[in-house]
């Protein structure tokens, strides 16, 4: 092989490490990829109390967990190894309540945004829309229908879905 052969395959190879090394060396230091989807969340409860519900997430990952989301405008989903903390923003809904069977029907659209996470959904994003359904019959005192007591029933089912980022 003539000797400029060999400077020429020397030096192709040595361009060949330059270029790997520097690709290498500019690669994003991140554990895992990025992954962007849909996810949808699907909340339920049929807890008199304010115990945690039921937390079931699907589409850019699966997961079960508990909900504390509760009255204010900020909330967490705890699953095996992390939790998703979020803001919510309640819009105009509609509410029925029949004092003669202290039944109330509630039903409240909104919005959410994913504003944080911690162990494996450390760095999470996303926002979306949420539709919560709630029915419930009010305890009764003296013959009228109670708000200072538990409920005698209540359900809860919150469905919260929109782009997420992972």
């Amino acid at each position: 092989m003539p000797k400029y052969h060999r400077l020429l395959l020397a030096a192709a190879a040595a361009a060949t490490i330059a270029v790997t090394s520097i690709t290498a060396a500019s690669a994003s230091p991140r554990a895992h990829p990025t992954a962007s989807g849909t996810e949808y969340v699907q909340v339920m409860s049929t807890s008199t109390t304010s115990s945690p519900a039921s937390a079931i997430a699907y589409g850019l990952f699966t997961a079960a967990g508990q909900a504390h989301l509760g009255d204010a405008k900020l909330g967490t989903i705890t699953f095996p190894g992390g939790t998703i903390m979020l803001s919510h923003a309640a819009q105009k809904g509609t509410s029925q309540f029949d004092p003669k069977t202290c039944l109330a029907i509630i039903s409240q659209p909104g919005t959410y945004t994913i504003i944080g996470g911690t162990g494996k959904y450390a760095g999470i994003t996303g926002h979306g829309n949420y539709h919560l359904s709630l029915v419930f019959i009010a305890a009764r005192s003296h013959g009228q229908c109670s708000s200072n007591r538990a409920p005698v029933a209540r359900q809860e089912l919150l469905r919260l879905s929109g782009p997420a980022r992972l």
